[in-house]
């Protein structure tokens, strides 16, 4: 497995723990900590993956991609020329730009997520507050696997000024 691999699995790891934890501190914030939790319309679920999904990708690019700008600047890591597909090629360099656009692309595909789950399940007007609980911290985690390794491709592949 060369470094990169390795850097990208750990930072990943780690924040799949950091957005699953903290999509529950979320959850109780906004739902509180009993139910049941409303699915469909204005703070609901669904409505609810939007924030969510915007914030997880926000910061699985910004401190992720701080950290790999200012270990690829000490030497610690190597530059990896390698970019994650024909999107990943398309972002922008500026690392605040690229987290902004993934955010709001995430944003859209967490909010689609719930919305598809909810319609697969025949999710009523409200869930059980544990099962809703459980779906937010699955989301987190599945949304943080799904950016974070993306990012730092794509922050290790970004010539540094």
């Amino acid at each position: 497995m060369s470094p990169a691999t390795r850097y990208i699995r750990t930072e990943t790891a780690i924040s799949v723990a950091i957005n699953a934890a903290l999509s529950a501190l979320a959850f109780v914030l906004v739902f509180g900590l009993r139910g049941p939790v409303p699915v469909w319309g204005p703070g609901g679920l669904v409505l609810d993956g939007l924030p969510q999904g915007f914030m997880i990708a926000l910061m699985s690019t910004l401190v992720p991609g701080f950290l790999t700008m200012r270990r690829l600047r000490r030497g610690a890591l190597a530059p990896d020329a390698l970019r994650d597909g024909a999107l990943a090629a398309r972002l922008p360099a500026n690392l605040l730009l690229r987290a902004l656009v993934l955010a709001l692309l995430t944003a859209l595909g967490a909010m689609a997520i719930l919305a598809l789950a909810g319609f697969l399940a025949g999710a009523p007007g409200a869930l059980n507050w544990s099962l809703a609980l459980c779906g937010k911290v699955l989301l987190g985690a599945l949304l943080a696997v799904l950016v974070t390794p993306f990012a730092l491709r794509a922050a290790l592949a970004t010539p540094l000024r």
